[in-house]
């Protein structure tokens, strides 16, 4: 059965216009049925799953009382941009009249058009009751409303009913939960509209206007905040309500990425999901930010990103491209016997633990498993239960209602937001007790219960996977965790393996992780990083498994400048673990790397002498005990026969500490 959308109107022209758009978009799945609120019979609604007012004083003129249940939209409308070229035709400079039915929408017209950039034109209204005509201007332009163009008007400019905007288009999609295709595919024909009147070659409309205005004008007028991204990852155009959300500085757009742009803006994000764009943080207010790739008519890769404001019963979840099993590189027998289980185990429903140290792609694992499970089509919810207070983590898993004056409000909980789909819980390590016997008590009895009078049970439909860093069995043995509870979420446990535990991925994914920060399909590693690096980042522990690797290799992209990379580039941190290490050899290992570096191929008679001299009496068994420690720690190294000592760039790199 097809869900109802009750268009409401005061205008007949409007009435059809809007009808007959919505229904080539929406027909195969929704209902619509348009009435003029004048005329509007209380059987119309019945059903109605959301009513869209073509103005926002329809609102207050409706008739009878909506219930709870009915969304509310007023239907936000633009140009249909071809047409703007039309207006073109007329010489610039000219007087024109708008000729439209009502005062607000005259207005409303002749405003948009100056947003748009026809700034050459002298606007004027023309509407029903005027009392003062110009008989001596000779164009006119109207939205659809020819009937009322004057006689003595020689040239009519008719730029056609004026459509709905694509950020009513998409809330109503929202709304109805609609294929996201159709948001996809009504956007890019917005931008491919846009890059049609860029392009425009008219030698009149070059001289006389400025084709990145009309664009602009366009944008500015639009409901929402918008943002339109180059290949590059840089900002072509946005509107002052991007800017103005977002915190960013027009001043800085031209020059700056837009990834540092939002973290130079202190933009943060909430809970990972799927379909619903990214809660986004300016320390003030939240926004939701979504983003649609499209090729445009150029052919050219482009990124729109809208922005909206959160409203209290939205929840902050964040579009993103989940990862499949695919994207996890491995030549490592356990890694690949620990994928092989989690795609195995995908395919049905029961919970998960995934038990493994910080870095080491428990999140991942989780999005990989949702994308081969029959959840795939479902959004995929994170909540890390160590970034809540105490007090806010059950409200955030059951969510609330709270009964005001004009109704009940509602705050949607991560178990109803990840209906459907897949709820991973990150670091379940430190839910408190309380918080533990609340998530027994759901998934024993198969329901949740929103807090809030008057909230009614929810079943619970969603795969749950839970991530800890640490042993959850330990914290059973030691009192601080819910015996029942694990066992009701150990049906399958998966522990990710180490990165140290796994060296022989480190070359594959130093590879891999190289490739994707420099956006160079074909780079090597050995174009980029000297031996010595390369040595060291495979010998190295990384505590912080595999995202400090990424994280490294994300480091170099920002600090490559043509010269392969030396030891004395690595990240500071690191740098600062090598100067411990260098701390634990005593003074006269330290004197023998000095000589070392001063007198390369020295042997240990050379160095026993010198030794000798500086009053340090060793003997050469002593002095090769000495230099094999020197060797293992990487900082010389030893040649064979008579070939002596060298010493290596790690150890130079100490040796000037």
């Amino acid at each position: 059965m097809k869900h109802k959308l009750l268009i409401l109107t005061r205008n007949p022209v409007a009435k059809v216009g809007i009808a007959s758009y919505l229904s080539s978009l929406f027909g195969q799945y929704l209902t619509i049925v348009s009435t003029r609120i004048a005329d509007l019979p209380p059987e119309d609604m019945e059903d109605a799953g959301c009513i869209l007012y073509t103005a926002g004083e329809l609102k207050e003129q409706m008739p009878f009382s909506i219930p709870d249940s009915v969304k509310q939209l007023v239907c936000m409308r633009t140009f249909n941009h071809t047409y703007l070229q039309r207006i073109l035709q007329m010489p610039p400079g000219s007087f024109v009249y708008i000729v439209n039915d009502t005062v607000d929408t005259t207005y409303e017209i002749m405003d948009q058009l100056k947003e748009y950039g026809f700034s050459q034109y002298h606007f004027l209204p023309y509407l029903p009751g005027i009392e003062e005509v110009r008989e001596d201007i000779q164009y006119c332009v109207t939205p659809g409303e020819v009937h009322l163009v004057p006689s003595f008007i020689r040239q009519v400019v008719d730029i056609g009913n004026r459509i709905v905007d694509i950020s009513t288009i998409n809330e109503l999609i929202a709304v109805f939960k609609l294929p996201a295709s159709l948001a996809d595919e009504v956007t890019k024909n917005y931008l491919n509209h846009i890059i049609q009147i860029q392009k425009l070659s008219n030698q009149q409309l070059s001289q006389a206007l400025d084709m990145k205005e009309i664009t602009r004008g366009i944008l500015e007028n639009a409901s929402e905040g918008l943002c339109l991204l180059n290949q590059s990852g840089k900002i072509e155009l946005c509107n002052s309500l991007f800017l103005q959300m977002t915190g960013i500085k027009e001043r800085d757009i031209q020059e700056k990425d837009f990834s540092r742009l939002l973290k130079e803006a202190g933009i943060i994000y909430d809970y990972p999901s799927q379909n619903d764009g990214i809660a986004v943080h300016n320390g003030e207010e939240a926004f939701r930010m979504w983003f649609q790739d499209f090729s445009i008519a150029d052919s050219r890769q482009v990124r729109l990103i809208h922005t909206n404001p959160l409203q209290d019963d939205q929840f902050p979840t964040r579009i993103t491209k989940l990862c499949d099993f695919s994207y996890f590189s491995t030549v490592n027998p356990l890694q690949l016997h620990m994928l092989d289980t989690a795609r195995r185990v995908s395919v049905n429903d029961f919970p998960i633990i995934i038990e493994g140290e910080s870095g080491t792609e428990k999140e991942l694992l989780a999005q990989a498993i949702h994308l081969n499970s029959r959840r795939h089509d479902g959004p995929f919810i994170s909540l890390n239960i160590s970034s809540l207070k105490s007090e806010s983590a059950e409200a955030a898993l059951i969510g609330s209602c709270e009964q005001q004056e004009n109704g009940v409000r509602k705050k949607i909980g991560v178990l109803e937001a990840a209906k459907g789909g897949t709820l991973l819980i990150n670091n379940l390590q430190y839910a408190d007790s309380e918080l533990q016997r609340l998530l027994l008590s759901i998934l024993k009895n198969g329901f949740f219960i929103p807090l809030g009078n008057g909230s009614s049970p929810q079943p619970l439909d969603l795969r749950l996977i839970v991530t800890s860093v640490s042993d959850l069995y330990s914290r059973v043995l030691e009192g601080k965790f819910l015996d029942e509870l694990f066992f009701l979420l150990s049906t399958i446990s998966l522990y990710t393996i180490p990165l140290r535990q796994r060296r022989n991925d480190i070359p594959l994914l130093l590879e891999t992780f190289l490739k994707r920060s420099f956006h160079e399909p074909g780079l090597s590693s050995r174009e980029l990083l000297t031996e010595p690096v390369l040595t060291f980042l495979n010998q190295y522990d990384w505590p912080g498994n595999v995202l400090e690797l990424k994280n490294v290799c994300t480091y170099f992209s920002c600090i490559y400048h043509r010269e392969p990379l030396s030891l004395s580039d690595l990240p500071g941190y690191i740098l600062n673990q090598i100067r411990k290490h260098e701390q634990q050899l005593d003074i006269t290992e330290h004197r023998i790397l000095s000589l070392i570096a001063a007198n390369p191929r020295s042997g240990r008679s050379f160095l026993c002498s010198r030794l000798k001299e500086e009053g340090i009496q060793l003997s050469e068994a002593n002095i090769r005990t000495s230099l094999q420690r020197l060797a293992s720690a990487g900082y010389i190294k030893v040649h064979r026969t008579r070939g002596g000592c060298e010493i290596t760039e790690l150890g130079g790199l100490v040796n000037t500490q």
